[in-house]
Parts: C-alpha cells; sequence; structure tokens
C-alpha cells in the first residue's frame, strides 16, 4: 500500500525534506540549517531531515554550503514484485506535482530480490508516470537526462521504496565557479564542510587563511564565499524546483534580492586568503575558479612551492591552514611522500604558531609526519577514497618539539641530492640542445644507493634495485628514503611526480603483468616522433631510453626500406622507422598488452595502419613461417623468456645464433640486421662471424645519459656477406 506523504492543501504546506551530505558532515550540515533558522531537524546517515514550509525549503538550497542534495520524499510504499513498483509509483498524484509536457529523469538507487537493476527499476518507474498522464490527458512526458524539469529519485531498500522529487536538480556541490572536469577531485561542499569543522566561517574571528597546496582553490574560494557571506547557490542557473508544480517563482526571487544585498565588503573584512602549488595546471584551474567566483583582488595564488614562497603573514591575528595534499596510494608514492608531510610539517610550526591547522588524507602514517598531535578526526569519503580530516591546534603542549628539531634532510640525503644536481648540469647542454624529454639522470653512481632515476619531462621515474641478502634491510629502506626525500629539492620535480618500483630479476612472463590499474599515460617526444608511456602500471614504461641511439639510427637508416621489428614491445623502433620515410613496416610480438601498445603509438604519429601493420605472434614461430623479405631488421629479444605463448624457453646467450640465422633468411641483399640484447655476459657465437658481416656498434648506442653503464645492452649491425 503507497503512503502519500506530501499534499497540496494550502501555501503553508509543511514539507519534511532529507538534505543529503557527505558522510561524517552531518553535524555540520545541521549546524548550518539551524543558523539559517531552519531548526526542525534530526539526524540521518549522510544526511538532515528537515521539517519547514516553502521558504525554508528555498533557504535550505540557497544557503546550504554543506548539503549534496535537497529531496522531496512524496510516498513510500513496500514491494513483492516489479509489478508492485509500478503500481505504487503510478499511485502517486503525480499532476500536483507536474504536468504532462514537462520533461523528467528518473535516478534509481539500489535494488533487491525483484528490482535486480537499477536501470530496470527507472524504467519501470517511467512507465507508470507515463501511463499515470496518457490516462489522465492522452498527453505523457518526455525523458531528458539532462537538467529535466522535474528530477524523480527512487531509493529501494530491501522491500521499501521511497519516490521523491529532486529539489536540487543536480549534486549541489556545483557551485559555477569551477569549469566541468576540472583537475581537483576536492568537491566544493565537502571543502566547505571540512573549513567549518576547523573553525572557518561567517564572523568566526580567523582573517588569515592559508592553502599550500591549493590544487584550484577549492578551500579558498569557499573560505571567502563563507566570510564574504556569499550564499553558494547563487552562482547556479539549474534547480530542480523550477520546473516543479508548487515552485513560487515570487518568493525565490525575493530571496535570491535579499542573498544578493547581503554580500560584505572583502576590503571591510581585512581578510587574506593565500595560496601556493607548484603545478601549472593546478594554479591555472585555480586562478579560472577565482575568476569565475568574483574573487580576483580577494585570494592570492602563486606558482610556487610552499617551503619558498614568501606568505604575507600576521602571527598577531589568528589564522588557519588547511590542505588537501597527495596522499599516495601504492607504497612507492607513500615513501616519495613522506618527506613532503614531513617539510608541510615543519612549515606550519615554523610558521604559523598559535594557528589551526587541519590536513585531509588518507594514509594515517604519512599524517603522523606531521610533528604536532591532533586534536581530532573526521572520517569523510573524497573520490571514493577513505580519508581523515586531522585538526591540529599549533600550540605549545602539542608541537613534537624533539621531532621539530630534527632536520629533514640527513646528510646522506643531502649527499644523494648533491650528485643528482651535479649529474643535472653535467647534462643540460645535450638534454637542451637536442630536446631531449626523457633521459636517465642516474643509475646506481654511489653503489649504496643502488637505484635508477629516469626523467620523463615533469616526472621522476625511480626503480629500486634488489638489495643483496648482505644488506641490512632497515639500512636499505632508510637510504631508499634519502633518495626519495631528495629527489624533489634536487631535481625541482613535485613529491606527487615521483614514482618508485622495485626492479627484481623478472621471469619472461613478469615484465607483461601489471603492477596497478591507474593508466597513468602521458605523451613523451623523440627525434620528431610521439610515444605514449605509463610510468605506474607495468614494470617498464613503453620506452627504453637506453635504445635511443639505436632508434635514431634507425630513423636515419629507414628511407624507402622495409623494416621489421621483431619482439617490438611497443614498436618505438616502428614509429622511428616511419618518421625516417620507411616504404613499410611489420611489427611483431606475442603480448596482446604491447601489440595493442604498438598500434596506438602507430595511430598516435599517423601512420596508415595498410603500411605499417602490427602482428601478435611468437617471433621465432613467424620467422619459421615467413617467407617476406625485409630491407631494415631490428631485433632487441628478452634475455629469457618462458611465456606459455611460446613454444620452447628462449635463453638469448644459447638461442642467438638460431635466431639471428632465421631472421637474416629474411633480410634482403644489401639489407642490415640491427641486433640488440641487454645480457650482460652476452658472448656472440663466432660461427656468426664467419657466415655474416658483423660489426659491433655497441660503444656507439651509447648517449651521455648512460655511458657510465657500458653493459646495460650490447648491440650489432649483421649484413651478408658480398
Amino acid at each position: 500500500m503507497s503512503t502519500i506523504l506530501q499534499t497540496t492543501d494550502s501555501a503553508s504546506q509543511v514539507y519534511a525534506l532529507e538534505i543529503t551530505c557527505p558522510l561524517g558532515l552531518e553535524n555540520v550540515l545541521e549546524k548550518e540549517l539551524h543558523d539559517e533558522g531552519l531548526t526542525q531537524t534530526r539526524f540521518g546517515e549522510g544526511q538532515v531531515k528537515l521539517t519547514t514550509d516553502l521558504e525554508g525549503m528555498y533557504k535550505a538550497c540557497l544557503w546550504s554550503r554543506v548539503a549534496t542534495r535537497v529531496m522531496l520524499p512524496i510516498a513510500n510504499f513496500k514491494i513483492d514484485s516489479a509489478d508492485e513498483l509500478y503500481d505504487g509509483v503510478k499511485a502517486i498524484k503525480w499532476s500536483d506535482h507536474m504536468s504532462a509536457s514537462d520533461t523528467i529523469a528518473i535516478d534509481c538507487h539500489g535494488t533487491n530480490h525483484h528490482i535486480r537493476n537499477t536501470q530496470f527499476g527507472a524504467v519501470r518507474a517511467k512507465d507508470a508516470i507515463a501511463d499515470y498522464f496518457v490516462e489522465l490527458s492522452g498527453e505523457r512526458p518526455n525523458v531528458q537526462k539532462e537538467q529535466p524539469d522535474v528530477r524523480i529519485a527512487l531509493r529501494i531498500k530491501r522491500e521499501v521504496v521511497t519516490v521523491s522529487i529532486d529539489l536540487s536538480g543536480e549534486s549541489m556541490h556545483r557551485r559555477g565557479y569551477r569549469q566541468q572536469g576540472s583537475m581537483a577531485p576536492l568537491k566544493e561542499n565537502l571543502a566547505a564542510g571540512l573549513l567549518m569543522r576547523a573553525g572557518w566561517g561567517r564572523d568566526c574571528g580567523l582573517t588569515q587563511l592559508i592553502d599550500p597546496m591549493c590544487g584550484s582553490a577549492t578551500f579558498l574560494v569557499e573560505a571567502a564565499m563563507m566570510s564574504l557571506d556569499i550564499a553558494p547557490g547563487l552562482g547556479r542557473q539549474y534547480w530542480g524546483f523550477k520546473g516543479w508544480k508548487q515552485h513560487d517563482h515570487r518568493m525565490w526571487q525575493q530571496l535570491m534580492d535579499f542573498a544578493k544585498n547581503r554580500k560584505k565588503d572583502p576590503a571591510e573584512l581585512g581578510l587574506r586568503f593565500q595560496g601556493t602549488d607548484r603545478d601549472q595546471r593546478a594554479i591555472a584551474a585555480a586562478r579560472e575558479s577565482i575568476k569565475r567566483a568574483g574573487m580576483v583582488g580577494v585570494i592570492d595564488v602563486a606558482m610556487t612551492p610552499f617551503q619558498e614562497h614568501e606568505f604575507d603573514i600576521n602571527t598577531e591575528l589568528p589564522g588557519l591552514v588547511i590542505t588537501n595534499p597527495p596522499y599516495g596510494e601504492r607504497m612507492g608514492d607513500e615513501m616519495a611522500l613522506i618527506a613532503l608531510y614531513r617539510q608541510l610539517g615543519e612549515w606550519v610550526v615554523s610558521h604559523v604558531r598559535g594557528w589551526q591547522f587541519m590536513m585531509l588524507t588518507s594514509n594515517d602514517h604519512l599524517a603522523r609526519q606531521i610533528p604536532a598531535r591532533p586534536e581530532k578526526s573526521t572520517r569523510v569519503i573524497n573520490g571514493g577514497i577513505e580519508c581523515r580530516a586531522y585538526i591540529f591546534p599549533l600550540l605549545e603542549g602539542r608541537i613534537k618539539e624533539d621531532v621539530v628539531a630534527q632536520s629533514v634532510m640527513t646528510p646522506g640525503a643531502q649527499m644523494f641530492a648533491n650528485r643528482l644536481q651535479k649529474n643535472v648540469k653535467k647534462m643540460k647542454k645535450w638534454v637542451d640542445s637536442n630536446k631531449i624529454q626523457c633521459y636517465r639522470v642516474y643509475d646506481a653512481d654511489m653503489p649504496e644507493y643502488a637505484v635508477a632515476i629516469d626523467i620523463y619531462q615533469d616526472w621522476a621515474h625511480v626503480q629500486e634495485y634488489q638489495a643483496p641478502k648482505s644488506v641490512d634491510p632497515e639500512k636499505a629502506k632508510q637510504r631508499l628514503f634519502e633518495v626519495m626525500s631528495a629527489i624533489p629539492t634536487a631535481l625541482n620535480i613535485a613529491e606527487s611526480n615521483v614514482i618508485l618500483k622495485q626492479r627484481q630479476r623478472q621471469s619472461g612472463k613478469e615484465q607483461y603483468e601489471k603492477l596497478d590499474q591507474s593508466k597513468h599515460e602521458m605523451i613523451v617526444e623523440e627525434y620528431g616522433c610521439d610515444f605514449i608511456v605509463n610510468l605506474k602500471d607495468y614494470l617498464d614504461t613503453g620506452l627504453f631510453l637506453d635504445h635511443r641511439p639505436v632508434r635514431k639510427l634507425i630513423q636515419d637508416r629507414a628511407n624507402g626500406k622495409r623494416f621489421l621489428n621483431l619482439f617490438c614491445y611497443t614498436a618505438t623502433a616502428s614509429v622511428h622507422a616511419g618518421q625516417g620515410g620507411a616504404r613499410s613496416s611489420l611489427s611483431v610480438d606475442m603480448s596482446n598488452t604491447y601489440t595493442e601498445w604498438a598500434r596506438r603509438n602507430i595511430e598516435l604519429n599517423e601512420f596508415s595502419e595498410r603500411n605499417h601493420q602490427v602482428e601478435r605472434a611468437d617471433c621465432i614461430e613467424w620467422l619459421k613461417q615467413s617467407r617476406d623479405v625485409f630491407d631494415l631488421i631490428f631485433m632487441d629479444p628478452p634475455t629469457f623468456s618462458n611465456s606459455k605463448k611460446m613454444a620452447d624457453v628462449l635463453d638469448i646467450q644459447r638461442d642467438h645464433g638460431d635466431l639471428l640465422r632465421l631472421a637474416m633468411a629474411r633480410l634482403a641483399k644489401g639489407g642490415e640486421l640491427i641486433f640488440s640484447n641487454n645480457y650482460r655476459r652476452f658472448i656472440l657465437d663466432a660461427d656468426l662471424e664467419q657466415e655474416f658481416e658483423v660489426k659491433n656498434i655497441t660503444h656507439e648506442t651509447f648517449d651521455p645519459d648512460f655511458d657510465r653503464n657500458s653493459k646495460i645492452h650490447q648491440c650489432y649491425v649483421i649484413k651478408h656477406k658480398s
């Protein structure tokens, strides 16, 4: 049996609303409703129930900074089948809320034994509403997913269905000042709620706010709007209640006009809102948000690391530092961020003692790097990640003075930073003159710091070599921390842009296995070629940096040639061949992952699929069966492979003779085969030098970033004898 919850007896109708909000901020939402005179409230999980009149409903929409949606339940009923869902929805007096000519959208949340799919639940509800109006007037409303006249929500919890009108129409975190698709994951209403939890608000007595890692400036804009008493709903053009039949346009306009007149003059308040971020895209987004919010001249942001920025601080007046730093969802990310959190903690206790500090993070270990004792923490969900917002009063007795006294940069870290800076300086001229975007800056130069560090534009890709068993694990961990803490300062790279992987001896198939699911891809350029690289998801990135000179050699020799790329990986050599004018190319690899990646690289460089093909196959079996002939062949096989996709196990030292003979059978007279491998103890089969013309060009295939390690690969050019 359906229970009708709302009727339309008079203009003084009382409405029982459900106002949703981020989990953990229910009490903050209730307090702000009370501050607006909306006091008939009670708690729910992730919501506050409010009983009020039409004016109160409008006030909640216009003034709530924490609310996500304002819902008006109009009926609830039990169901025992999909037909009962249809009957219950159809029994609602829809003509009280909308007309047949209105557009609708239906959101269904929850399932049960009878409604196993939310889309099915939404369709049954839509059919019921359409049939209601067809029987009433012969017309039916149309569905419009984006900004409909009336948005309807179905909530299914076990056998009970609640039907509501979504008066907000879309999530209320969308204030209108931040562009859709902005890079910042922190939603406006979550930012506002955390600011209130930290003590910021209208007439709060705080006059200074700093966000040292401001991203797109959400904290700063929300704080300024609070202090200037700007209603968060003023910038929104679309509301769900505007198409609702009981909407009073005149009352809404009066409330809007009153809200516009409440705005305060920032000059009279003496407020300071300051933010920094070292990421150019973040600052660009921040400035755009500030401009769209009308806060130019009120909020100052700078593209500077907070450690180096000169903030305008009056320590005699109270203030708040609040920030949402990177969290580090992977082990390597956490290691890179420890130094950042320590530097942040050191900065706040050194510069703003007596203030309040709030930090949002998902990582308790990182939070413990702040040298102060938190007063309390609030559990919230940010971007689908469970986080805690920690409040640190920066007062005597709460600051861990012994921790503050310790230097963030240990002598070992400083020594390592010096070496990195020396290497960068040494290679700068070469990097700049050749427009090199990706290069190795360090490769276990100091044996006790056994890592390789590669630069990919403004990212650092760090590979830790497996330590011998004789090395104390704790000492190895300390040295790794010193490496990770030195990199951001020495290379001027954001802490969140440092990726760490542990490199161990791999079996043939492990190089293909995923380490992560982040799909962290970027495009880099090398000698006119564009490549997709992925720094997080696999052990290797999609680009072997040590083969840069080999790829350039292929590019220089490929003009008019038929090119074959065996064990092609991501087909970077094929792209260079195409860039060099190759008539055609064929790239062969047995990995689904890498052949797909190869196709994307070729497509990215706009080479035709017809002339530049990729084939998934076991290279050895393919060579045995092929009868095609090529003018230029490149072969860079793995040292060892026991993949199930191969007919036999490949051991490059044992098998390279047979493999090269198969490949030479596919090489045209006058053609060249470039053979490379990275087995450090490799010895070329002497018989090959009797059968073919062989030239060892290894020493010619090292750029300055790899000339310190002559054993990283060996390379030969092989031709048929005249």
